[in-house]
């Protein structure tokens, strides 16, 4: 039986793989820093967040984002001069009480070992040190911090020893200048929303290098309720797929319905990586764009569908993010809109005179060819089956 645990508390860990989870009620940001004797970082992969999700040694790995962010951290692994591992939730605009809830556990495979739930009443700081992993006596335990901090990811990560840039807001429009050999932590991420829904990027080395979108979603309910706890038998399919055009006119569709999975090295020069049919992978579902064949594509459109299952998106808590070589994250919420319908359009890349422009879309549908029709890609449709 799992340990529940009180702020101040801990309790013993196995030294094993885990898996920390932190559970919010909205989106935060949720962070982890790699701590020594003094109690600070050394280097900048002791910094695993949005922008940096392994750290130099894989033996810590942000592994799925959303409401549910997971860790998985290898005890077994971690040198002997590390003595911590902290994690925290930030609020990029309010405070942790706008969270509505928050709570973080620890699990060794599918055993959850401790469990922990943030008291949120009177919560005024936009950032939490929630709880960290610590060495006693070559043993690790976990302790329930619960701590507040004033101020945002930056002052927090700073006061864990990472050097952060001084501007971390980023640019519309970066442009492109040789990389030093060592530079502080960039923690600039782009949300693209209905108020700031487009943004052009400049390529980097006369490429956009490998761009690789992903979908990750709120997994809610047990292997019986289904991902989001829809039905007792059946859970829903959630799918990511892409239009694809090219300069020469030749177009397609992308997806793992009808195993179109495209391809990264020959056209469309976009790839699908796998289909999660059943929930089990953690860091969702994830495209990868060649871009360094961006001369050649004319425009992607990014969506994903309900294969099985009732369209209910507001359980899900979608996010699909562009990680891009050398430039910060690109993110939207499938948030908005009237979302009755089994698909959304997520967001499009078009090539405009050889720039990237992504632009955010997040307009739902009930299938493919209301969509097709909304935007003029003129495929023609029937009935598919995985």
């Amino acid at each position: 039986m799992a340990i529940q645990l009180t702020p101040g508390a801990n309790a013993p860990l196995p030294t094993a793989t885990i898996s920390v989870s932190v559970k919010t009620g909205k989106s935060a940001d949720i962070s982890s820093f790699r701590l020594y004797g003094d109690g600070k970082t050394k280097s900048d992969p002791d910094f695993v967040f949005y922008g940096q999700k392994n750290n130099d040694d894989n033996t810590v790995s942000l592994t799925s984002e959303g409401l549910n962010t997971v860790f998985n951290v290898d005890l077994t692994r971690l040198k002997p001069d590390v003595q911590r591992i902290a994690f925290t939730a930030t609020v990029d605009a309010g405070t942790i009480a706008s969270l509505g809830t928050a709570g973080i556990s620890v699990t060794q495979g599918s055993t959850l070992l401790v469990n922990a739930d943030v008291p949120m009443t009177g919560r005024s700081e936009a950032a939490l040190i929630l709880g960290e992993l610590y060495r006693r006596n070559n043993e690790w335990k976990f302790r329930f911090v619960c701590q507040g901090f004033n101020g945002g990811l930056a002052p927090l990560a700073e006061h864990f020893g990472v050097d952060i840039a001084a501007n971390s807001q980023p640019s519309p429009t970066p442009q492109a200048a040789p990389e030093p050999a060592s530079k502080p932590i960039n923690l600039s991420k782009i949300t693209l929303t209905k108020s700031s829904p487009s943004i052009s990027l400049e390529k980097r080395n006369n490429s956009y290098g490998m761009m690789k979108v992903n979908l990750n979603w709120n997994q809610k309910g047990s292997a019986s309720g289904g991902f989001f706890g829809f039905g007792k038998s059946k859970g829903i399919d959630l799918d990511l797929g892409a239009f694809v055009r090219l300069k020469n006119g030749q177009k397609g569709v992308v997806q793992a319905l009808g195993n179109s999975f495209g391809s990264y090295g020959h056209a469309p020069f976009v790839e699908l990586q796998g289909d999660d049919r059943t929930g089990a992978v953690s860091d969702g579902e994830w495209l990868h764009i060649n871009g360094g064949k961006w001369d050649e594509i004319d425009e992607v459109l990014i969506y994903t569908f309900i294969y099985e299952g009732v369209p209910n998106w507001a359980e899900t808590d979608g996010i699909v993010t562009l990680h891009m070589p050398n430039q910060p994250p690109i993110e939207t919420h499938l948030t908005e809109g009237q979302n009755k319908g089994g698909m959304c359009a997520i967001a499009r890349l078009l090539n405009v005179n050889g720039q990237l422009k992504v632009e955010r879309i997040n307009q739902f549908y009930t299938d493919h060819k209301p969509m097709d029709e909304a935007f003029g890609w003129g495929f023609r449709w029937s009935r598919g089956s995985k």
